[in-house]
């Protein structure tokens, strides 16, 4: 009777610890894998920014001489 006692505080035991071990793993695979998309993200901030910044100028000088054309004709 003892040993059956025993093998249920095991098992529960047992069942304790792999649910507290899995919801570990799983904070830690949500962390790793949110690191990873906001990188992905900063990395599209920084290309999109970037691209803004080569492509404004062009943009502003179209807008300039739109302008000038508007006003003449």
């Amino acid at each position: 009777m003892l040993s059956l006692i025993l093998v249920i505080a095991c098992v529960i035991g047992l069942f304790r610890l792999t649910g507290f071990l899995l919801h570990m793993a799983g904070r830690l695979l949500g962390i790793f894998l949110s690191a990873i998309g906001w990188l992905i993200l900063a990395g599209l901030a920084v290309t999109l920014f970037g691209a803004a910044m080569a492509i404004l100028p062009v943009i502003l000088i179209a807008g300039v001489i739109a302008l000038i054309v508007a006003a003449a004709a």
